[in-house]
């Protein structure tokens, strides 16, 4: 069987006031072209196929133009599960009736895990849809109180699937997944799932199965293998992600349940680059030659002195310019690099108790710190 595994596509993200509609719409043409090019058995999207859960109208139109080519007019049948970026309930509308055209859906995590059987030349396979829930969520749809972290969460969910391991069986799944302790390649796009570091997923968890297509982390890379994988987004989001390598990730999955990846590129309307230099020299007529100016452009500035209008006069020759930053002035603020990369590191409720510990100048203690878990998870699943 023929697979292409996709996800995070974030449809109507907005970067730094920069909606990426556009630059969506240019990618999705050519993940159709693709699909109609391979014709694959299936494609899936492992989570966040929107940035946000009401997303603009545009978003939505884009959406149905681009499900519409793939699954009416190129009859290639589609699996979609919802992301933590996603609206649970709004991914689920319609997934009952969906399925009458080959689209298959599952926006909120039932107590039995929904499983779509779809048949080549060797037989069945079985695939698990496993949409993003947060801790929470689970521990109250199986009444489990001891479920207290995304792994105990998965393990649970997967403790109710009866995998026929005589069939092929792949997961979809939408959440932070790592092998023991190696670390994953992240961006700065990601939206932390867990406010206390709670959210890594044992990949053992996952051993039983043919297949895995993850989603959540931006980069495409392996996790435990080659079955089980982050497919990447089909777009960068970020200057984080300069470096990232968009595209899909084609599974062959032959008749004894063993993969063969491959990973076919796409070409971006506009790349996210980094420019650095003194603004005469980044304006100059020989750099400028040397440029793709309609880029999505971030800019550090070396100039010593002071800079009279930077953003105006970079901005008639790069008018898709994002950030701005000077150099010296960074040092003078004591904002390296390394400073905001350590922060950025540290969950929503490891900031909150620095900023207890230095206000009272004390740790906070136990019975603090169980509160202010509970009001911050409160706030997580209002913010969905």
């Amino acid at each position: 069987m023929k697979i292409f595994h996709t996800g995070d596509w974030h449809i109507g993200k907005l970067v730094n006031g920069f909606y990426m509609t556009e630059d969506q719409r240019y990618i999705l043409s050519q993940l159709c072209n693709e699909i109609e090019k391979e014709n694959p058995d299936v494609l899936l999207i492992a989570g966040d196929v929107y940035d946000r859960s009401i997303p603009p109208v545009e978003a939505i139109e884009l959406l149905n133009d681009t499900l519409k080519k793939i699954i009416i007019d190129l009859k290639t049948p589609v699996i979609l599960i919802a992301g933590n970026h996603d609206s649970n309930e709004r991914i689920e509308f319609g997934s009952s009736f969906y399925e009458a055209c080959n689209f298959y859906v599952s926006g909120e995590l039932k107590s039995e895990v929904k499983k779509i059987n779809l048949k080549d030349k060797d037989g069945i396979v079985n695939f698990y849809l496993i949409p993003y829930a947060d801790p929470y969520y689970v521990r109250k749809l199986y009444n489990e109180e001891s479920i207290k972290t995304h792994d105990d969460a998965l393990k649970k969910i997967l403790e109710n699937i009866d995998l026929n391991k005589n069939e092929r069986n792949v997961a979809i799944f939408h959440g932070y997944v790592a092998k023991d302790s190696e670390k994953i390649i992240e961006s700065d796009s990601e939206k932390r799932l867990s406010i206390g570091g709670t959210e890594v997923i044992k990949s053992s968890h996952f051993k039983d199965f043919n297949y895995t297509a993850l989603g959540h982390i931006h980069s495409p890379q392996r996790v435990d293998g080659e079955n089980i994988r982050y497919s990447g987004s089909l777009m960068k989001y970020s200057f984080s992600e300069m470096n990232n390598k968009v595209g899909i990730t084609k599974i062959e999955l032959n008749g004894d349940g063993d993969v063969t990846v491959t990973r076919t590129p796409f070409k971006l309307m506009r790349d996210y680059r980094e420019i650095r230099g003194e603004l005469s020299e980044l304006i100059s007529k020989e750099f400028i030659q040397t440029q793709k100016i309609d880029d999505y452009i971030k800019v550090t500035l070396t100039d010593k002195g002071e800079v009279i209008e930077p953003m105006q006069k970079l901005r008639e020759v790069y008018p898709n310019i994002m950030e701005l930053r000077n150099e010296s002035r960074l040092k003078e603020l004591n904002m390296e690099e390394e400073s905001i990369a350590q922060l950025k590191e540290k969950s929503i409720l490891e900031l909150t108790c620095d900023f207890f510990s230095s206000i009272r100048e004390e740790e906070i203690t136990d019975e603090e710190l169980a509160l202010v878990k509970s009001v911050l998870e409160e706030v997580e699943r209002e913010d969905k």
